[in-house]
């Protein structure tokens, strides 16, 4: 009787010991997941940090106004009048706030509105003429900016 007793004590030690390694196992691999993790997270936090840097570079008020300056007649740039600035209430309605069109998508499709089918009618004559030659853009200085970024490539 003290054989089998030793026997099945042997065994369930040897269980308990499985258990414990299997246990420890899958908490090495956790550890390393983690770990893995924070790595990712410590390099994409760099890589904010230098795009921050980049966009600061970027945005300086002296490289802007030297190429506002240098593309000044391409771009037609005018300041921005005390007048044409906007409070929220001044704004127009939202889509969700506009009233619905009386007309449905069948009756446009159909044409029975008359103005409808006379905008149709415009269509169908405007892709009837030939199409305009597409305009040509004046030729681009050569020296953009002379500052350059060190700027992450994935």
């Amino acid at each position: 009787m003290l054989r089998s007793f030793d026997l099945v004590l042997i065994g369930v030690m040897t269980a308990t010991a499985v258990v414990t390694y299997s246990i420890k196992h899958r908490a090495d691999q956790k550890l390393s997941e983690v770990r893995r993790l924070e790595t990712e997270i410590k390099l994409e936090k760099d890589t904010i940090d230098l795009l921050k840097a980049d966009w600061a570079l970027l945005t300086q008020p002296n490289r802007l106004h030297r190429l506002t300056n240098l593309y000044n007649s391409e771009l037609s740039l005018a300041s921005t009048e005390t007048t044409q600035l906007a409070m929220p209430k001044e704004l127009p309605m939202l889509r969700s706030q506009l009233p619905q069109p009386e007309t449905t998508i069948e009756d446009i499709i159909a044409g029975k509105d008359s103005e409808v089918a006379a905008a149709l009618k415009g269509v169908a004559a405007a892709k009837a003429k030939p199409p305009a030659k597409p305009p040509v853009p004046a030729a681009r200085r050569t020296t953009l900016d002379s500052n350059t970024t060190g700027s992450v490539k994935r």
